[in-house]
């Protein structure tokens, strides 16, 4: 492959350091090399002094797991890959799929440049600052400046009150309005992953609070999520009422992913929420419209749940798209997603115990399969 990397790229200085993600035994985290152990072997720092020793992977930076690292790099025509082996001239990045042809690995050099036109691999620089970000951001792994107090995950999945409440209210199972198919059910998940992919944005998904007819429905593809990957994979689908976040205002929620039935039945969804939920089902999660949400839930109070009008068709054994948007203005938050069925009249809170209803994603592509 090459020469070993120089030590004068290693460390937290001003002359042009490799910025590294990697898993500091917790999560997966911004740092940069203090040694080299291998061809794809590091010892990898954090802003906060963690080091740990990783293998160099080919993963985007919310997929690392323990003892995994990875360096993000771009091309003159914006391609934006992971690094597969490293030296001091030259790289190769992870193989490109194009359907069921993979273009293998793609080695040239590279360069701490912006330039567009040089045939070189551009490397993100890790800075001088306390949070270990550069001037460049190849993979939006940074994240756009937080407003003060807020947390890049709260409010934690799964935490929060008032889950007895809600629940107690939809026990018994009772038709909602047309049942009908929402198409879209497929046999497996690629790369399957237990729970929805969660992601958090800085912004109003909607213009009003309490109104979910004004939701934006350009907002997810355009802003910049800033969630980290401790919390992006989420088991619960739900956190109860919050009112001790004083700083959480002004954000969004996108869920992505599949829901599963075990068995064949009708199934109604509920949902209580401060301050706005949409949801879509089935083939309409795949390409989302103000037209085809199978429900809009706005604010009633922090004890009452919302039906859909309609209920679900669900074929056993097969996985359903399901997109989810949240809204949160200001003061309390709270998102609790309920389903029971028509067959043995069980409430389903969110995926957690035991359940008809089980969420998974694509860990690759964050949501779908391709």
């Amino acid at each position: 492959m090459g020469r070993p990397l120089k030590k004068k790229l290693f460390g937290a200085n001003a002359n042009n350091n490799l910025k590294v993600q990697f898993h500091n035994g917790t999560s997966s985290v911004a740092g940069y090399i203090v040694e080299q152990l291998g061809t794809k072997k590091f010892k990898c720092k954090d802003a906060d002094g963690n080091t740990s020793i990783c293998r160099l992977v080919t993963k985007a930076s919310a997929l690392l797991g323990s003892g995994e690292m990875s360096i993000t790099v771009k091309y003159d025509d914006n391609t934006v890959r992971q690094v597969y082996k490293i030296a001091a001239h030259r790289i190769s990045v992870n193989p490109i799929s194009t359907g069921t042809t993979t273009v293998g690995m793609a080695t040239a050099g590279w360069t701490f440049s912006t330039s567009t036109t040089d045939t070189l691999w551009q490397i993100e620089e890790a800075g001088t600052d306390t949070t270990v970000t550069g001037d460049i951001d190849l993979e939006g792994d940074d994240g756009p400046t937080l407003p003060f107090g807020m947390d890049r995950n709260a409010p934690i999945p799964g935490s929060g009150s008032l889950f007895t409440t809600a629940t107690s209210g939809i026990v018994a199972y009772t038709l909602k309005g047309t049942a009908y198919n929402p198409g879209g059910g497929i046999a497996s998940v690629t790369n399957s992953t237990s729970g929805l992919y969660r992601k958090k944005y800085v912004g109003d998904a909607f213009t009003a609070a309490g109104n979910t007819s004004t939701w934006n429905m350009t907002f997810f593809s355009t802003a910049t999520y800033i969630s980290t990957a401790d919390h992006e994979v989420d088991t619960f689908v739900s956190f109860g009422q919050r009112d001790d976040l004083p700083y959480e205002d002004h954000y969004s929620f996108e869920w992505k992913g599949y829901i599963y039935a075990d068995t064949t039945a009708t199934y109604n969804t509920a949902i209580t929420c401060d301050d706005d939920v949409v949801m879509w089902v089935g083939t309409a999660a795949l390409a989302p419209a103000k037209t085809n949400a199978h429900h809009a839930q706005a604010y009633i109070n922090q004890n009452q749940v919302g039906y859909n009008p309609n209920s679900l068709s669900l074929t056993g054994g097969l996985y359903y798209p399901v997109r989810i948007w949240f809204g949160e203005f200001g003061g309390s938050e709270r998102f609790q997603l309920f389903m029971n069925r028509s067959a043995g009249a069980q409430t389903i809170l969110g995926g957690t115990g035991t359940s008809a209803i089980t969420f998974a994603h694509n860990s690759i592509t964050q949501g779908y399969n391709p």
